[in-house]
């Protein structure tokens, strides 16, 4: 039986950190959570089998959720990113992440996931 991949939210409100964490589930992915950067950062340097982060952009911290994600990109580089935020695109970030837009959906939320992490290098083809 192959794992499911392991995505962690990044996000600290907690009623749309449980929304969110129950849509990448029904997603078919295994999820982790974090309140904050700083939480995040330690999930991300205790285990090797996250697969991609969604993350705030606005999230409390040591780092931002945007500067979170351009760290984790030169640290972690498999490790797919993607962003969202109640406020416009900002345009910030690689052509490989994805940015959703606040509100956002499961289908959407899910259709981001399989575009990030169809080109990762543990996705059996």
């Amino acid at each position: 039986m192959l794992e499911k991949l392991v995505v962690l939210v990044v996000e600290d409100e907690p009623i749309i950190r449980t929304e969110t964490v129950q849509m990448v589930k029904d997603a078919g992915y295994a999820v982790l959570d974090a309140p904050n950067t700083n939480d995040a950062m330690t999930i991300l340097e205790g285990r090797h089998d996250i697969h991609a982060v969604f993350t705030e952009i606005r999230v409390p911290g040591h780092l931002n959720g945007m500067v979170m994600a351009h760290a984790i990109a030169k640290r972690w580089p498999l490790v797919r990113l993607i962003v969202t935020s109640g406020v416009p695109k900002v345009d910030n970030f690689p052509a490989d992440w994805r940015y959703i837009p606040k509100p956002y959906g499961g289908a959407q939320l899910a259709a981001a996931l399989r575009a990030v992490l169809v080109s990762h290098p543990t996705v059996a083809h």
